[in-house]
This record gives structure tokens, sequence and C-alpha cells, in this order.
């Protein structure tokens, strides 16, 4: 690592109390190698950037119009033709009230690290507060994230990652020395199921995990549970995930209930989005599926609160 690695960056959060312990900032990577049907971040999903319309900003001063080259401005709602536009980004550029956003800033790792450090003392007195990097997937740009995660370990700084470890298994093993926290999604345990939602099978992610289970110095991990109505919510498939946990040594399941608020980011991207309707789990189901992951001997979380 030469210092130079740069990556897509789409946002930074900080003060986050979820995500891992602590005080913690969460930097959103873009690029994913999955294609989640119900992703939180549709932003983070593609590796290049992108041109976002948030309808109730726009004022309708036609600027926008003016200045593409691709003629990809369509006049009725100023929506953005994805087939006809370029991503060059000048209709963003001109728009004054932001109804127009590029998504996606390039970003060195050094700088990235610079504004990490910034809040050390904060991580410090926070319970291992630190920074957790997610996406998009992280392990999509790896040499950028690990760059940032090995400075951050040098610095004193707790070390986190999400990712949905679909990714070669040196790639994978490689990343691990620099993270303090590992963050995974079984989306599902049956391959097919998992390809029907995301576009790609589980075996190499299964296959990873299970790499886990042969290290001596292994990160902390933490297997996570995305609940889509409909897909994986099921007691079947929390029972098969808490078998697979525990057959790798693992003593922790966060179960994710379903969040809607990713509907307006689907309709920022000119995307119908077929979860729209969707409900989160109640509480009932909640608590029954929390008390099958406790009757594996598994410790439970929900929400990525701890």
């Amino acid at each position: 690592m030469g210092g130079t690695a740069e990556a897509l960056v789409v946002n930074f959060q900080d003060y986050s109390v979820h995500d891992g312990c602590g005080l913690r900032s969460l930097v959103f990577l873009k690029g994913c190698a999955l294609r989640c049907k119900w992703c939180q971040n549709p932003e983070c999903i593609k590796p290049g950037k992108e041109i976002i319309f948030r309808e109730q900003l726009c004022i309708q001063c036609g600027k926008c119009l003016e200045v593409c080259p691709a003629g990809a401005i369509q006049e009725e709602g100023f929506r953005i033709d994805p087939k006809k536009c370029t991503q060059c980004g000048k209709c963003a550029q001109v728009c004054q009230v932001g109804a127009l956003k590029e998504v996606g800033q390039w970003m060195s790792a050094e700088s990235l690290v610079k504004q990490i450090e910034k809040y050390k003392v904060f991580y410090a007195t926070s319970d291992n507060g630190g920074i957790t990097l997610s996406g998009g997937d992280p392990l999509f740009q790896p040499e950028f994230s690990m760059e940032v995660l090995k400075r951050c370990r040098e610095l004193g700084i707790h070390t986190a990652m999400e990712t949905a470890a679909h990714v070669k298994e040196d790639v994978f093993l490689k990343s691990l020395q620099y993270v303090n926290l590992l963050l995974v999604d079984i989306k599902h345990t049956d391959d097919a199921k998992h390809k029907s939602g995301t576009g790609v099978g589980n075996k190499l992610v299964l296959h990873n995990l299970r790499l886990l289970s042969k290290m001596e110095n292994r990160p902390d991990c933490v297997i996570r549970i995305p609940l889509i109505p409909g897909y994986n919510d099921d007691e079947d498939n929390v029972r098969k995930t808490c078998e697979f946990v525990k057959s790798i040594g693992l003593e922790q399941i966060d179960l994710l209930p379903f969040n809607f608020m990713a509907s307006s980011k689907f309709k920022e991207m000119g995307v119908d989005w077929e979860y729209e309707k969707c409900e989160s789990q109640t509480e009932e189901k909640l608590t029954l599926l929390s008390s099958i992951v406790t009757s594996f001997g598994l410790k439970v979380t929900i929400g990525g609160l701890w």
C-alpha cells in the first residue's frame, strides 16, 4: 500500500451509535457485487458516479435542460433518462437548490483517515468507538478500504467493516488483519433463494465465513440477517442460519428489521421499488425470531444497536 489509493465515497456519517460498538463514524463506499432487491443504500450499488433527482426541491428553473449535452433531462418532472445520461454531472453543477445531486466523490485514503482522526478523542471515550466502513461493500474497493483500515489501526482507532463477503478468498483473508470487528450479512441459507434476491449465490459467502473458524487470531464477527418480508424472515431460514453460525464458532446474530425508509432513495433514482408497500416485522415476530436465536445459545441483538 503506497498511500495513494482512491475510492468513490458516498457519505461520511459521524456520531453514529450503531453498526459497531461505542460512538462511530460510518463511511459509505460506492460499488457492490450484489444487487439486493431490498438494498437500503441503492445509491451505493453501482461502482460509478450517479445523479439523483429530489423532486421536492426542484424549482423548475430549466438550467439542467440547457446544459445537458446528452438530452437526458425529461421536461415532465425533470427526471433523468438513464438510457441517455452519461453521468457528466453538469446538471448537478448548475442546480442551485440541490434537486439534482451527484452521488460519489473521489477521495484518497490519506484524506479520509485525516478526517477520521479528528474524532479520535470521541472514539476513545465511548467503549471501543471507531470507524465502520460500509457501502455498497468496502471490499468492492479493497485497496482503498484496507489502506484506511490499516492506518486507523496504526492510530489506535477501533475498526469495523460491513461486507457481503462475496469476494475472492485472498482478498477476504487479507482484509481481516486490519479489522477489529467484522459485520457480515447472510441474506439466505438457500443458494437458489440467495441468487433470486441478490443476483448471486451464497456459496462464496459461506466459504469465506468458514475460513474464520480456522483462523487463530480472527477478528470479532457478528452475523447479520436483514429481515426481508416473505423472503428470509421465516422461522426455518433463521434456524438454518443459526445452525451455520454455531458450526463456525461464532456467537452473535444481529436481526435487522425491514426498513421501508429506502423508498425515498429509490424514488430519487427513478426506480420503482418492489418493496415500497412492505412493512417492518411486528414486535411479536421479532420476539419469536429472537427466541430462536437464543435457543441455539447465541447472543441476539436487533437493528445494529448494541
